[in-house]
């Protein structure tokens, strides 16, 4: 008898705890960014809201990313529930979506420091819709080599939902290139435009 289905399951086991752990690294990272004034620079009460004030673009970046990763996996973890296997493909797609998982410290520190740059915005833009678009080529394989398993118009529902991120991540990148101010707001309409596709037919 063939023990390829246990081993299979538990690849995909571990691929997905594995996964898990990236995700909850990488969003506890986004803290240390997160850092208390320094007293010197806030003797006194008008001296700290000043500093308070001053870390604006470090709590936003640090809202932004903690929303998006965690949308991210939130899907990543809807799109596991319909796995019934994994291969070596699949495996690295997962992996190209955690490279971009890991790396979103380094984009938010970097539009953290440079909050009004339309170039930090283009990057960190660009790194998203790379995530985003490792999570549509891994659901899109998982379909076409089999290892998906639902009720179709689930799985076709996941596969309109997941275009969502890129397609918002695009206009973001074309919106910062043009040097359109707060451009990262664009991110806000990914759960409605994700609600917009799974409408579809």
């Amino acid at each position: 008898m063939s023990n390829h289905p246990t081993n299979e399951k538990l690849d995909l086991e571990r691929m997905l705890f594995f996964s898990d752990a990236v995700f909850a690294i990488a969003i506890t990272l986004l803290a240390l960014e997160l850092k208390v004034p320094a007293r010197e620079a806030a003797a006194g009460e008008a001296q700290l809201r000043e500093a308070l004030v001053g870390m604006l673009p470090v709590l936003i970046g640090f809202v932004l990313s903690f929303v998006l990763i965690g949308q991210t996996w939130i899907e990543h973890h809807r799109i596991g529930r319909f796995l019934a296997g994994t291969d070596r493909a699949l495996l690295w797609w997962d992996l190209f979506l955690l490279f971009f998982v890991a790396l979103t410290p380094f984009t938010t520190a970097l539009i953290s420091e440079y909050f009004a740059s339309p170039t930090a915005m283009v990057v960190y833009a660009a790194a998203f819709g790379g995530l985003s678009l490792c999570k549509v080529g891994l659901w899109r394989h998982a379909l076409s080599k089999g290892l998906a398993k639902g009720e179709h118009n689930e799985l076709r529902e996941i596969g309109r939902r997941v275009w969502a991120a890129p397609i918002l991540s695009a206009l973001v990148v074309l919106a910062a290139a043009l040097g359109m101010p707060y451009a990262y707001f664009g991110f806000l309409f990914i759960p409605l435009t994700a609600w917009l596709l799974s409408r579809g037919r």
